[in-house]
């Protein structure tokens, strides 16, 4: 169904850069602050590529677009980056904690061909912007590189496209990020392994991260279409992707929590919540217990936290029968759904709305909450959106509601870089 290919990436030349400056997050998990940082970290972080600097002297012809194309090209000459003569599957291993508990993920980087929405060869589960699409193509027109993968799952219940290719990987970097989770990066160039993950990939692939890019991608392809034809399948067909199994015993999913400024007082909050279910007042809030609490907790239930008190709402079977009733099966116990319909039935209010008035926050981390909520400030504690169901509403052709997910930690740009040469054809 999916056509895995190797390809020839391009990589940071690790004896004339300092790996762990040059790498970042994902350009759309930053602060404008936070972007800043990376730029200023060194002249060779991939943010200057990927996130660069907008000027008030921009003009169409020069501009951070045409900035990132003029450092693409000076890198590769100046041997800042180097280019890997085989084509190769790269295995990325990610080893973090989470709770105090040591954990690791695995993925392998590849190419997939592109396939439109309606194939359902690849499959979304949320909505994307026209201005944040429009800024994605605009890079990759003027650079002809992705410098970032797409996150998607697909299913191994052996967890054999892993295995596999680690037994004959190639170690080509570890890097420590700011945090201290290692990445590590290894290439498999083998042609008899490749073609065997390469099966494997009869079957969908899930659009974990990067759904703006996806759409990227799928419309250069067509503008490249219009001047190379649609056959033979040449680079731009294709799309760098991170893929990792629902099976992975690493795969972490954190809820997005929410901060809102309602205009209420908390007890008026409560009294409008009160009909629909019932609040006790916590007295351990530590963040120890609020973890585990988080994992324990059903559908139906939030935390409510202001001023360092929480209190747990619980809705009663009617009151989620009430919120249910309107949504598609799929959405039914996701946390986000139940969640932004209790705010549209109870306050009348809309998140998208919140967000555009500066009166609505997000966060997966319990802390920034606590910190935010204060005053007329109010947080919204959310258990996690089982991977599961992310696969279900896929499967539905439906969309979760914004802020659904939260995979972590985050794999980093700037490991590996896909050059789309339009007049080749794969291996790229």
């Amino acid at each position: 169904m999916n056509d895995i290919r190797p390809f020839c990436g391009w990589r940071y030349n690790p004896e004339r850069v300092d790996l762990a400056q040059v790498v970042a997050p994902p350009y759309d998990v930053v602060s404008q602050k936070e972007q800043e940082a990376f730029l200023q970290k060194s002249p060779y972080n991939v943010f200057h590529l990927e996130l660069g600097r907008v000027r008030e002297t921009d003009t169409s012809e020069e501009n951070r677009y045409t900035r990132a194309q003029r450092l693409w090209q000076t890198w590769q000459k100046q041997g800042i980056l180097i280019k890997d003569p085989q084509p190769a599957l790269y295995l990325y291993n990610l080893k973090f904690s989470w709770q105090n508990k040591p954990l690791v993920r695995r993925g392998l980087i590849a190419l997939v061909r592109l396939a439109p929405w309606e194939t359902r060869r690849i499959r979304p589960h949320e909505k994307t912007f026209d201005r944040v699409t429009q800024d994605r193509l605009r890079l990759l027109k003027a650079t002809k590189a992705q410098f970032s993968q797409i996150f998607c799952l697909y299913h191994d219940l052996s967890l054999e496209t892993l295995t596999i290719p680690a037994q004959k990987g190639q170690k080509l970097y570890e890097i420590t990020d700011d945090v201290g989770f290692s990445h590590q990066l290894y290439k498999v160039t083998h042609p008899e392994v490749i073609q065997e993950v390469r099966r494997f990939f009869d079957q969908p692939l899930y659009i974990a991260d990067g759904h703006h890019r996806y759409t990227t991608a799928l419309s250069y392809m067509r503008e490249m279409e219009q001047k190379y034809g649609s056959d033979p399948k040449r680079c731009f067909h294709y799309v760098m992707m991170y893929l990792c199994p629902f099976e992975e015993p690493g795969l972490l999913v954190l809820p997005t929590h929410r901060v809102l400024k309602l205009g209420l007082p908390l007890a008026k909050i409560k009294e409008l919540l009160a009909p629909w279910g019932s609040f006790e007042e916590m007295r351990d809030f530590s963040l120890a217990h609020l973890h585990n609490l988080l994992n324990e907790i059903q559908v139906g239930e939030i935390i409510l936290v202001n001023q360092g008190k929480y209190q747990r709402f619980k809705l009663h079977p009617s009151g989620l029968e009430q919120l249910t009733k309107t949504l598609p099966t799929p959405l039914q116990k996701l946390p986000v759904a139940l969640f932004t319909g209790l705010l549209q039935q109870v306050f009348g209010q809309d998140e998208a709305q919140l967000k555009e008035g500066g009166r609505l926050f997000y966060t997966p981390w319990i802390k920034d909450i606590a910190q935010k909520a204060q005053g007329d400030w109010v947080g919204f504690l959310l258990p996690s959106t089982p991977v599961k169901a992310l696969e279900e509403v896929a499967d539905a052709g439906l969309v979760m509601p914004h802020k659904s997910t939260f995979f972590f930690p985050k794999i980093l740009t700037g490991t590996v870089f896909f050059e789309l040469r339009p007049d080749m054809v794969p291996p790229c």
